[in-house]
């Protein structure tokens, strides 16, 4: 358990995040698909290479710390077609002048 105390940062800092998640029987389809790019993205490298201890606490400062505040929604169907493509036709059909 991850209780914040100094002797959990130790303990956990001495392992990768990437680790962890095996140690805890997390799959790797989840691992690859929803932790491994929330890593990349808040930690800024893979989770083989992020200690545990880093992960955990960039998780309780975006994600725990502020629950109520988090609505994750996953797109159905490609991002670059559902969202990005439909944004662009608009703003190209747009008069900004």
């Amino acid at each position: 358990e991850f209780d914040d105390s100094p002797e959990a940062w130790k303990m956990y800092d001495n392992m990768s995040f990437r680790d962890l998640c095996v140690k805890l029987g997390v799959s790797r389809r989840c691992y690859e698909e929803a932790f491994e790019p929330m890593i990349l993205t808040g930690l800024f490298a893979p989770g083989a290479e992020c200690s545990a201890a880093a992960a955990l606490g960039m998780a309780y400062f975006f994600v725990l710390k502020s629950q109520n505040s988090f609505d994750v929604r996953w797109c159905k169907g490609n991002i670059g077609e559902k969202i990005f493509q439909p944004w662009v036709e608009h703003m190209e059909n747009e008069d900004y002048g």
